[in-house]
């Protein structure tokens, strides 16, 4: 028996029930009729506790009392004892009747092939098995709510509650369901209550209750029964609710190719800046000069030419310079002019210079130049060979033509196997001697040289951008470093100084007035130019690093600017999957109220929606991914990446990936479902249908 006492209808001011006391006995069929708007679905809702609580009403089932003020208890119970059969989308469009029909089962742990067993049994009794794999959009208004008395059944639930089933149904319809409805009274012994405004239907009731004057009037059936006991021992243990098969994706599916197709390039971009961020570091390095140039600018005039009458480093001073374990190598800075002073040119040395006319022979013919050349020292750092355009690298021992020293004196057909022939100036000591600057005396010094005539196989051409142009002169030859210390060590050898002094200078042995460093990483160059600057003020210091520092920046700026457009496409990212994912769910809100009309949980309702999210979040990753994997390909050729980056980008960005698509869809998705969850199951029922 169902007991409800102080039961009472009211909105606001308005009372459509005074408080009454009614009963509900098995085996019977209740209809309950009158006016629209007096209250008969508002009753009904109220005795199968989907309306909003209320603390006044006592609620009685089998003599034990149920509290309807507690949300978990109410839904055991009604996924137990109650069963709703609604005037219309009485079940889950993307669902089977079988599944439908699944539904409530999910909370009696018995196997599959049981709950399948009942459905086929309950369905073949109802003579509409042929239904069973079908869906409610296939079905007649008729053939639904004979599908919904059936979830009834199968569930074998006690309590039937019927508001307005035969509305909008044929004659033959109409008949069918007042049969099921009379059955499950008095063939299946259930509580069967009905609201109908059809005579038909109202004519069925054993005990037919009109609204009247705001109180329940009808005649009264009591029963003399044994009662059930404790409603709660017939609970069974409750099962996981497991992840349905939807009949269709909800989203079309141009609509989940552009969405997986954003998500996928601002994953990417994302990634990518990061990948660029680690690149870049090695792409400044590469590109970064490993060395630079320390000179004694004794005038300090802060020119990155090497003037002759700089003053020599000491070697004290050199040992302070190297004096570092970022160090790699420290050479002297040396340069074999086309003229200089000699022991036999030292008293018209000036007159001669002047009066010199340079030339050099290039495969037999001399040309002449218009301008005094210089052999210039051609350090081994780690962007040298890029400077350089080879002719010949099958040989070491050579030099290099500039191409500002070819341009300027239209030097032509200079290809590989060409030989130059030139008369150059080797330093093999110093004369000492003072500079006024403004009036101030300074020391300095200067190169005493010798004469060599030598021939040259050409080795390359090296670059106007070179960085390590530190000659005075315009024209300029290079050659390999050690190559040049090599010569001079032969002329010092072969041309021992006999004099002491030089037209009143004194004369001592040999020793550069700059000095060429090379770093173990370009990355710490930075830290050495401020430590040798730290030990002299007459210390000037020509490095490539500044010129590198726009190339720095601007590498920056595109970091920064993937970064932005990252953070952009991450954004419009997570609000369209927000939309998406918040319409999907919010047009299948009322879904919500039939599952917790089952009996379902808030907890169960997130949890089946939740699965289901997860089969449309798989959808976009599985398209996203595939997506990412042709996008991976572009970093490797565009920067020129390892496979290992490669493989490393493409996990990272799955890995963002996948927490992106389905953290947004979960919350956007579940959030609607969550809301609406928050209402009380008749308010979710009208407001969403």
């Amino acid at each position: 028996m169902l007991d409800l006492r102080n039961v009472r209808l009211a909105y606001s001011e308005k009372v459509l029930l005074e408080t009454t006391h009614l009963q509900f006995h098995r085996g019977n069929l209740y209809t309950i009729y009158g006016k629209s708007g007096v209250g008969k679905s508002s009753l009904l809702n109220k005795i199968g506790l989907v309306a909003a609580s209320d603390s006044a009403m006592e609620y009685f089932f089998d003599g034990q009392r149920i509290d309807s003020d507690n949300p978990a208890l109410t839904s055991l119970f009604i996924a137990e004892e109650v069963a709703f059969v609604f005037q219309q989308q009485n079940l889950l469009n993307d669902l089977t009747v079988k599944e439908n029909l699944l539904l409530p089962l999910q909370f009696y742990a018995e196997s599959e092939a049981s709950k399948e067993l009942r459905i086929e049994t309950i369905l073949k009794e109802m003579g509409i098995e042929d239904l069973l794999d079908r869906y409610p959009e296939d079905l007649s208004g008729g053939e639904e709510q004979r599908v919904a008395i059936a979830r009834a059944l199968v569930a074998d639930k006690n309590i039937i509650l019927a508001d307005e089933p035969t509305n909008s149904l044929d004659d033959e319809n109409k008949w069918l369901v007042c049969s099921l409805l009379e059955d499950l009274a008095r063939k299946f012994n259930k509580i069967v209550i009905v609201v109908s405004h059809d005579p038909t239907v109202i004519a069925i009731g054993d005990e037919q209750l009109h609204f009247q004057d705001k109180h329940l009037i009808g005649g009264t059936i009591r029963q003399s029964m044994e009662e059930a006991g404790e409603w709660q021992a017939r609970i069974r243990t409750k099962v996981s609710i497991p992840l349905q098969k939807h009949r269709r994706h909800p989203l079309p599916r141009l609509l989940s190719a552009f969405v997986s197709l954003v998500v996928a390039i601002a994953v990417a971009s994302f990634n990518i800046q990061s990948l660029f961020a680690s690149r870049y570091q090695s792409l400044v390095s590469q590109s970064l000069e490993n060395g630079f140039l320390v000179i004694h600018d004794t005038l300090q005039l802060n020119t990155k030419k090497v003037m002759d009458d700089f003053l020599s480093l000491t070697s004290e001073e050199i040992n302070q310079i190297k004096d570092s374990g970022q160090i790699e190598s420290v050479q002297p800075y040396m340069e074999f002019p086309s003229i200089g002073m000699t022991v036999e040119n030292a008293r018209d040395y000036l007159t001669a210079g002047r009066s010199t006319e340079p030339s050099v022979t290039i495969n037999g013919q001399t040309v002449s130049l218009s301008k005094p050349y210089s052999i210039q020292p051609l350090f081994a750092t780690n962007t040298t060979q890029r400077q350089i355009q080879y002719f010949d690298n099958t040989q070491t021992e050579g030099v290099y033509l500039s191409e500002q020293f070819i341009n300027n004196e239209k030097l032509k057909n200079i290809v590989a196997g060409s030989e130059v022939s030139v008369s150059f100036y080797v330093p093999i000591a110093l004369y000492e001697n003072s500079i006024e600057k403004e009036g101030v005396i300074f020391k300095g010094d200067g190169d005493l040289y010798v004469k060599q005539e030598r021939t040259f196989n050409v080795l390359g051409i090296v670059k106007s951008e070179y960085p390590f142009d530190y000659s005075p002169y315009s024209n300029s030859l290079f050659m390999d470093s050690q190559q040049m210390k090599r010569i001079q060590d032969e002329a010092i050898a072969e041309n021992p100084l006999k004099e002491t002094t030089l037209g009143g200078f004194n004369l001592k042995a040999w020793s550069p007035s700059a000095v060429h460093l090379i770093v173990k990483d370009s990355q710490t160059i930075p830290q050495e130019v401020q430590r040798i600057k730290a030990l002299s003020s007459k210390f000037s210091i020509v490095s490539s690093f500044e010129n590198y520092e726009q190339f720095s920046k601007g590498l920056q700026y595109i970091q920064n600017f993937l970064l932005l457009i990252s953070g952009v496409l991450l954004v419009l990212v997570v609000a369209i999957l927000s939309f998406v994912f918040y319409l999907v769910n919010r047009t299948r809100r009322f879904e919500v109220g039939i599952l917790k009309a089952l009996g379902y949980q808030t907890k169960q309702v997130l949890v089946l929606f939740f699965k289901e999210l997860l089969l449309y979040g798989r959808r976009i990753f599985l398209i996203s991914a595939s997506i990412l994997f042709i996008l991976a390909v572009l970093p490797m050729q565009v920067l020129q990446l390892h496979l290992q980056d490669i493989i490393q980008f493409y996990l990272n960005s799955i890995m963002w990936l996948l927490c992106l698509t389905f953290t947004v869809l979960t919350i956007s998705g579940l959030m609607p479902i969550y809301q609406t969850c928050k209402q009380s199951i008749v308010d979710t029922l009208r407001t969403n249908r």
